[in-house]
């Protein structure tokens, strides 16, 4: 299971502290220039994507809190039954 965190490359710094606060291993945060976005179907920032191992994806729009990153990360996990 791995997440991908979009944001914009100001805020890659602070995004991996926050991930990493969190304790949420695998996640890492991608500095997007647009490309990712339109492969998850997301059209504005910020945004979170999860992927499950077995390629379910999740997306959240907007801000994500730590409970919310944890409960996206379970609900592409419970694709793959």
């Amino acid at each position: 299971m791995i997440g991908v965190s979009t944001i914009e490359p100001d805020d890659l710094e602070y995004a991996n502290q926050v991930a990493a606060e969190w304790g949420i291993a695998g996640f890492p945060n991608i500095a997007d220039d647009g490309g990712v976005y339109i492969g998850f179907g997301v059209f504005g920032n910020p945004a979170t994507a999860a992927i499950s191992a077995g390629g379910s994806v999740v997306v959240h729009a907007g801000d994500i809190d730590q409970d919310g990153a944890l409960q996206l990360l379970e609900k592409a996990r419970s694709r793959d039954a």
